[in-house]
């Protein structure tokens, strides 16, 4: 879930749910609506800055796309990148993919190989590439362990890739075409999501049922937090988190506690909460003090305001 910097619009898209479809509200009015975009699988969303966002297409075979956004009009295409069997190519205005990030995962399904890789944007050449992971071997149990995701180190040449089931984010050069290190989350073997914030010099992971911050280039981690006790005596996974606009605060969904707490990104306690009629997946908290959520399984809208008290 994703919001333009003035908490105007709201973008989301639930693979399961909504699969190849954008999910658009309009906060001022309360509107919603589902955009076909493109017959992928499922799209996976990825902020950028200048109020631009990117999609990834996933298709899960011989094809891939990477297509650019305003969120001041998200259903169209400002810009887009293209693999098919017949070629590669890129449309649209070359000028916005300086907005966002160059390099996503996607799952290749060819004639002559089936597995992860990284896609980058390559304006120089005016295509899309594909990059195979040399490291993604036989130590991970690729029927269990997919790649899901990649964020770009701000000011750097190195990414940062995470693994399903996995507390050990791979550092990798994506020049050299080499893995160069892991970074260490809580150990909670999570589907680590990665987020770099803007107004502070942090590296911001999940780890199936706590938060994390690490410092950049050093990697050292600042601050965890277990943010959803195990229920009778099984783990329970935390769902996404996001920040608020100017990145205040920190909202973290919990569909098994059916609430979304707001978290000082100073000190990771609890400064809100919001209770939901539903399992909140992902929230999103906007500067007048409400809550937008989505529910786990039927994706529908949850709405609710921060709890005036601070809550632990």
């Amino acid at each position: 879930m994703l919001s333009d910097s003035r908490g105007s619009v709201i973008i989301s898209s639930l693979g399961w749910v909504d699969r190849g479809s954008l999910w658009i509200m309009s906060v001022g009015s309360g509107r919603i609506e589902t955009v076909f975009l493109s017959d992928a699988k499922y799209l996976s969303l990825h902020p950028g800055t200048h109020d631009f966002f990117s999609i990834n297409h996933h298709f899960d075979s011989n094809r891939a796309r990477i297509t650019v956004h305003r969120y001041s009009d998200p259903q169209e295409v400002a810009a887009s990148a293209n693999l098919t069997p017949e070629g590669s190519a890129l449309d649209g205005d070359p000028s916005v993919w300086s907005f966002v990030q160059k390099n996503y995962i996607s799952y290749y399904a060819g004639p002559y190989w089936k597995d992860f890789c990284l896609l980058q944007v390559a304006q120089q050449v005016g295509r899309l590439e594909l990059q195979q992971f040399d490291w993604y071997s036989d130590g991970y149990d690729k029927g269990y362990q997919g790649i899901i995701g990649v964020v770009e180190i701000p000011d750097d040449d190195l990414i940062i890739i995470s693994v399903q089931r996995d507390s050990h984010p791979i550092l990798y050069d994506p020049r050299a075409r080499k893995k160069v290190g892991t970074l260490e989350l809580r150990n909670r073997i999570g589907n680590p999501n990665l987020f770099f914030r803007r107004r502070a010099h942090e590296l911001w992971a999940d780890d199936y049922d706590s938060v994390v911050k690490l410092e950049p280039i050093t990697w050292r981690v600042l601050g965890s937090r277990l943010l959803q006790p195990a229920m009778t005596g099984t783990k329970q996974f935390i769902g996404q988190f996001s920040f608020d606009p100017d990145e205040s605060l920190c909202a973290v969904a919990r569909p098994f506690s059916r609430d979304v707490l707001g978290l000082d990104p100073t000190t990771l306690q609890t400064r809100s909460k919001c209770v939901l009629n539903g399992q909140p997946i992902e929230a999103m908290a906007l500067p007048d003090g409400s809550v937008n959520a989505r529910d786990w399984k039927s994706g529908a809208l949850l709405r609710g305001q921060w709890q005036a008290s601070p809550v632990d």
